[in-house]
């Protein structure tokens, strides 16, 4: 009796954009951000992270909106700069990550300021290099934290 094995690899080639489906992560919970930070503002994650996700449907929509406020502005460049909050339940330094999932594009960019102590509230800036579907991993020692986020501009962009 003769066996024959086939051993098939699969290469994705990267330049080549993956399904156009994304799934946004909705809050797990609903949470108002108060005048002083606590962790019972923070919507999402868990006691060792957390963090606030305030765009409607796990969508940011970058611009000026028609009341003159913004969730995301867009740079001269392109890209969209966001201001997001998070909760440090375990003391460390927060280091974010993230990289598009639906098509091929350069990795996101993170400010983690100095100066907010070892746990508690930690504000960062983050910067999408384009739109799309968008994974962001936050870490602080063996706390992780990943979301999905669908990022747009408003129409007039």
């Amino acid at each position: 009796m003769l066996v024959a094995a086939l051993c098939l690899t699969v290469v994705a080639d990267p330049g080549r954009a993956a399904p156009a489906t994304c799934s946004p992560t909705v809050p797990t919970r609903g949470a108002r951000p108060g005048p002083v930070p606590a962790a019972d503002g923070f919507n999402y994650g868990s006691a060792g992270l957390r963090v606030h996700l305030g765009w409607p449907n796990g969508r940011l929509a970058a611009g000026i909106l028609p009341d003159g406020g913004s969730m995301a502005t867009v740079a001269e460049d392109g890209s969209i700069h966001a201001k997001l909050g998070w909760w440090r339940g375990v003391p460390g330094r927060l280091t974010l990550t993230g990289r598009r999932l639906d098509a091929a594009a350069p990795r996101l960019t993170a400010h983690v300021p100095s100066g907010y102590g070892r746990r508690g509230f930690q504000p960062t800036g983050l910067v999408f290099p384009t739109v799309g579907c968008w994974r962001v991993e936050g870490r602080v020692g063996e706390a992780r934290l990943t979301f999905v986020v669908k990022v747009t501009k408003l129409r007039w962009y």
